[in-house]
């Protein structure tokens, strides 16, 4: 549980909005941080019995899930203070850069940040349509199911690898510059062309040892990661994250079946991470565990 998460320090860097420098603000109220784990996004909880931050800015967009005690939170944006009535699961999004303070009482923020650079390379974005509109205490049920999947995520010790993660920074930066920002991309709805396809396939083949990101794979497209992903799942009617664990499921079989590799190595050979994911992973796409499939065919 919490492999790789690091405690205590936040990896959300927070400036003074005059001179830039480097401000401390959340340490001593932080749970766990999934630090540099994904790429584009951190994922952090923290946990106060009293709020009360300075003046301070965020590089990165801001979208914070409340889990209040309290009902009530004063936020100041660029100058302008509000109070608000909140309830667990209502949504505040601050952009890039926005200088903000925060008073609250006793309660929990489930924290992600989610860098512009990512929102624009992986919605095909130019940088100027990557701002957003600041948006406090609001219900955004998309959202709220991508924060948990990151955080269940987070949770279980990441045992799909970054793959997951990145999809879900992905599917979340969508999220933000169709619904928030000040332009949204153009739609298509084709797949990939052949070619393309071919290549992309090759190279899971090539690294499915290793970690497969999302990026490399629309790098090889010569898509964003947004559009990829879509036209992806057109061509070959999965996501990216559940091709690459089919495959890897397919090439373990053959090595089950006709090696005397231990469970171990075919577990490492295709990067599933754990003996324990392989197993959960087998079983879930066959209906049996790889000893039991193993030792069928013996």
């Amino acid at each position: 549980m919490f492999e790789g998460v690091t405690k205590p320090s936040s990896h959300i860097a927070t400036q003074d909005p005059i001179t830039g420098d480097a401000m401390r603000i959340a340490d001593d109220s932080i749970v766990w941080s999934s630090a540099t784990r994904w790429n584009g996004i951190v994922v952090e909880l923290h946990r106060y019995d009293r709020l009360d931050t300075p003046v301070f800015c965020v590089p990165d967009h801001v979208v914070a899930l409340h889990r209040p005690i309290a009902a009530r939170v004063d936020i100041e944006l660029s100058g302008i203070c509000r109070t608000h009535s909140v309830r667990r699961g209502v949504v505040t999004l601050i952009p890039a850069g926005v200088p903000r303070r925060v008073r609250q009482g006793a309660g929990e923020l489930l924290v992600i940040t989610v860098s512009p650079l990512l929102i624009e390379r992986s919605c095909g974005l130019k940088r100027w349509q990557t701002m957003l509109d600041a948006r406090c205490v609001v219900e955004d049920a998309q959202i709220v199911r991508i924060a948990a999947a990151l955080e269940a995520e987070a949770i279980a010790g990441y045992p799909t690898g970054p793959l997951y993660g990145e999809s879900l920074g992905i599917a979340l930066a969508a999220h933000l510059a169709s619904r928030y920002a000040r332009s949204d991309e153009s739609r298509d709805g084709g797949g990939l062309a052949g070619f393309c396809l071919r290549r992309v396939l090759q190279y899971i083949d090539d690294n499915l040892a290793a970690d497969v990101r999302l990026d490399a794979l629309a790098h090889i497209a010569g898509l964003s990661q947004h559009r990829f992903a879509h036209n992806f799942k057109m061509s070959v009617g999965l996501s990216p994250h559940q091709f690459v664990i089919r495959r890897r499921i397919e090439l373990a079989k053959p090595m089950l079946r006709d090696t005397n590799d231990s469970i171990a190595s075919v577990t490492y050979a295709l990067g599933f991470g754990s003996p324990s994911r392989f197993t959960y992973l087998f079983r879930r796409e066959t209906g049996v565990t790889p000893s039991r499939y193993r030792a069928s065919f013996r």
